[in-house]
């Protein structure tokens, strides 16, 4: 199960406890573009929520194949589906099925979830909740229990690590901090003998070409927090964070 899921289930329980679920599916009579769907849908939600101020739900898109996008929608009580109907006409809308369903079918709207994103849903959110009376689950609420998401939050905190910058070479150097993690027996999140990241040094964390990129990103993050008062050709080491600058060659 990924995080996604998860996040979308703990929310489908918590839904079920304000109400009787009720499971909607907007569909078209034709195929058409998805951005134009997408806005038509957003128009028929603003719609919704002005008719029904206190409806709470969670939506799930869908791909269907010959089809194109489906729109469902779990709400937590019920909203008259005369009413609605004419609000999806309004707004572009075709057919609407909705129907009553047990807080244990929910699993049937994660397997949605669950399908390989499809290109065109690209940087769209699969599922959503909305209303005001509910706080739903966040998928950055799920957190993973396992070695390696144990060892990348560690390093993320010890490091100061934010965004995706470099997230290549910081996805190696979590790779391999795990695998040494796993070989020679540190406890998960912890480099030897229980140090912290920060305090043990690259060579105990790192083999060479590892170590010169975690160097690196130190460097990074600690030229960043400087800004233009940085000393000339500083070096960065993990344990202090950086060092006193060299002298260059010939003089001041």
């Amino acid at each position: 199960m990924t995080k996604t899921e998860a996040a979308f289930l703990l929310s489908c329980d918590r839904l079920a406890e304000q109400g009787r679920l009720h499971f909607w599916t907007f569909t078209f009579a034709e195929v058409l573009d998805l951005v134009a769907t997408r806005k038509k849908w957003n128009h028929l939600l603003t719609l919704i929520r002005r008719t029904w101020p206190d409806a709470c739900g969670l939506r799930v898109f869908e791909m269907h194949k010959e089809h194109g996008l489906h729109v469902h929608l779990l709400t937590d009580k019920r909203i008259d589906v005369n009413e609605c109907r004419k609000l999806s006409k309004r707004s572009g809308w075709g057919r609407i099925h909705v129907k009553r369903i047990p807080k244990s079918d929910t699993p049937y709207l994660a397997k949605y979830l669950s399908k390989e994103r499809p290109e065109a849903f690209k940087g769209w959110r699969l599922w959503a909740g909305f209303g005001k009376c509910w706080d739903w689950t966040k998928v950055a609420h799920i957190q993973v229990e396992s070695i390696h998401a144990t060892v990348a939050r560690a390093l993320r905190d010890e490091l100061g690590w934010e965004g995706n910058r470099d997230f290549r070479n910081r996805s190696r150097i979590i790779q391999a901090v795990v695998t040494n993690t796993i070989l020679h027996g540190w406890v998960p999140g912890l480099g030897p003998d229980g140090r912290n990241y920060r305090d043990c040094p690259p060579t105990e964390l790192l083999d060479r070409g590892r170590r010169m990129r975690l160097e690196k990103e130190v460097s990074g993050r600690a030229s960043l927090r400087r800004k233009s008062f940085a000393p000339i050709d500083a070096r960065v080491d993990i344990n202090l964070g950086i060092s006193p600058p060299r002298e260059r060659p010939g003089g001041a």
